[in-house]
């Protein structure tokens, strides 16, 4: 089983989160299925919460939960943005008891809006 970091955003809200099953986890946080973050089921508007960013193929839960961590860090959609490509493309780890980033090799999946930001790493266009 892998998992996935994924970041969404709700006008000018975001949220970090983490699943071994992202569609279903996002329908979730939209309220079409129970489950979801208190936090993505209290702030939703008219407007959807749409995935910007996906990093995909961790290993174990583990993994991917200390990369939720470390992005949560930053506050603001395009800080969270701009601090993913930072990390991805640095000899950094999520915490100091993590694999070295490069070596997960991991998978990215942006929207088109931030594919400009990631122009140095071998990205997927995220469909939705």
């Amino acid at each position: 089983m892998v998992y996935v970091v994924y970041l969404l955003k709700n006008k000018n809200k975001s949220y970090i989160g983490m699943t071994n099953d992202f569609w279903r986890r996002w329908r979730q946080h939209n309220g079409w299925i129970r489950g979801g973050a208190k936090y993505t089921t209290r702030n939703t508007s008219d407007e959807l919460w749409m995935p910007l960013l996906i990093i995909d193929n961790f290993k174990t839960k583990k993994e991917a939960m200390q990369c939720e961590w470390k992005l949560k860090r930053k506050k603001g959609y395009m800080k969270r943005v701009e601090w993913a490509y930072t990390l991805l493309t640095s000899h950094d780890r999520w915490t100091q008891k993590s694999p070295i980033i490069k070596s997960q090799k991991l998978q990215v999946y942006v929207t088109d809006d931030y594919k400009h930001i990631f122009q140095n790493i071998d990205t997927r266009e995220l469909y939705y």
